[in-house]
């Protein structure tokens, strides 16, 4: 079964190989440029005490490159279309299962092996190329937050394509048919990815909200991943992200409002400040895995409901 399993997908796994293979050229030879900017830089903004700065002025040319690693978000989901939807559904719709079936290859046999190997391939896939874009990024997590790029880095990759691989599965084998299994796994992922990236995840462990001053150095600590921000009056009200002029006294009520130069200066004097709601950036592995933990029991749920699925209808 094995052996008729690689048959059946070697070509799919040639053209995964090879694609993988070019991305790793690309961001191996990129990626270590990267690397030897971001130390000379350090070491040269160390000795003049400027390394304030670096993010904004690293990496400026790599538009193309950075285009190219936050692409990489949707890989999971190809696997979800291309391997996991029309693994089952495209057997059903051609009724090829019946010939397996009958070649003295029982169903668990036949259902284990389609399911086992795609899983095993979504995640060695996913976990190579999550290990390449963290290296790449390593230069840029030092500078920026690292929950800017949460999706594809670290080990949630490798939850994604196999949730994306045991939902295709699923849909394929209770809708039959390929392209509504391709619309429908299409749909579900982006729609539950969408949902638990904006209301879960930033709640995932209790955010810190806290107050600073009006200056230039008031703020979060750096790579903070900022949640909500808004300013606070003498008097303790929450005035919201902007401030209406009529809620300024009238000696700072001036045309611009940036809260850090000479109007910053008078509001601070009056005892106004900045209300952040932020996530620390040392959650960051704590958020990974609890979302990694998220996906993987889906897809075993996913994987459990077509086992019982498939056998209970097909019996």
């Amino acid at each position: 079964m094995n052996h008729l399993v690689w048959r059946l997908h070697r070509n799919q796994v040639y053209l995964a190989l090879g694609s993988l293979a070019a991305v790793a050229l690309i961001l191996l030879v990129t990626g270590t440029v990267m690397h030897n900017d971001y130390t000379s830089a350090l070491a040269s903004c160390a000795q003049t005490h400027s390394c304030g700065d670096l993010a904004s002025s690293l990496f400026r040319g790599d538009g193309d490159i950075i285009d190219l690693v936050n692409m990489t978000v949707f890989v999971p989901l190809l696997f979800g279309l291309f391997w996991g939807s029309p693994l089952l559904s495209k057997e059903f719709e051609d009724g090829t299962h019946n010939l397996a079936w009958t070649q003295a290859i029982p169903r668990r046999r036949w259902l284990g092996a389609n399911i086992g190997w795609s899983l095993v391939a979504a995640a060695l896939w996913g976990g190579a190329l999550a290990a390449l874009v963290s290296y790449w990024r390593f230069p840029e997590n030092a500078l920026i937050s690292r929950f800017s790029a949460f999706d594809i880095q670290g080990i949630v990759p490798v939850a994604y394509a196999l949730f994306a691989v045991a939902l295709g599965i699923a849909v394929g084998s209770v809708i039959r048919r390929v392209l509504p299994s391709l619309a429908t796994t299409l749909a579900i992922f982006v729609a539950l990815r969408v949902a638990i990236s904006v209301y879960l995840r930033p709640h995932y462990l209790t955010p810190i909200t806290k107050l600073f001053p009006l200056s230039s150095a008031g703020g979060p600590p750096q790579n903070a991943w900022n949640l909500s921000s808004s300013f606070v009056n003498g008097q303790g009200r929450v005035l919201g992200d902007h401030i209406d002029l009529s809620q300024l006294p009238a000696e700072c009520r001036m045309p611009v409002l940036d809260g850090k130069g000479i109007q910053g200066q008078c509001l601070a004097r009056h005892g106004f400040h900045q209300l952040f709601t932020y996530q620390p950036d040392g959650r960051f592995w704590a958020f990974q895995g609890i979302e990694t933990g998220i996906f993987v029991v889906l897809a075993v749920a996913l994987v459990g409901f077509t086992w019982w699925w498939v056998l209970r209808r097909d019996a």
